[in-house]
């Protein structure tokens, strides 16, 4: 499955400066909706989503944060990719009480329920690897992250 034509340059931001995951969240959310990618309904469910499953991820030398929603809130798929000026909390997957500080966020938007399971477990398989998130870490274009995606998943 190509899950690489999901990656889009309009949706890559390698400085986004935000204070909050609140403050995240409505402005991918609005961003999202712009473009057409998202319903109007999206930035409330991945919010309450969020709540119920955290999406941080502490990986051996990196942090990561994989957030997205139900498949009814897609119009387009599409995973987004950012990186913050300054990290923000999101709870460790599976806990409700470990935070996790995030500097980086791929958030998904898959309107197909079998292929978002695909691409979450390959996605963590690719940064569970230190020799591809040493490279992740040094990306400062957009084209290099749909490169260095593409030829990992």
């Amino acid at each position: 499955m190509n899950y690489g034509e999901n990656f889009k340059r309009e949706l890559i931001n390698l400085n986004l400066s935000i204070n909050n995951q609140k403050q995240f969240f409505q402005v991918i959310s609005n961003d999202l909706k712009e473009k057409g990618y998202v319903a109007q309904t999206f930035e409330e469910a991945i919010i309450e989503r969020e709540k119920m499953y955290p999406t941080g991820l502490q990986l051996e030398n990196f942090a990561i944060a994989i957030p997205h929603t139900d498949v009814v809130h897609i119009q387009r798929p599409f995973v987004a990719v950012y990186r913050l000026k300054k990290a923000i909390n999101f709870y460790q997957m599976g806990t409700d009480d470990v935070i996790v500080p995030v500097k980086d966020v791929l958030v998904l938007g898959i309107n197909e329920p079998k292929k978002q399971v695909g691409l979450l477990s390959n996605l963590m398989q690719c940064f569970s690897k230190n020799e591809f998130v040493k490279k992740y870490k040094n990306i400062t274009t957009s084209d290099s992250v749909i490169e260095l995606i593409k030829n990992n998943l």
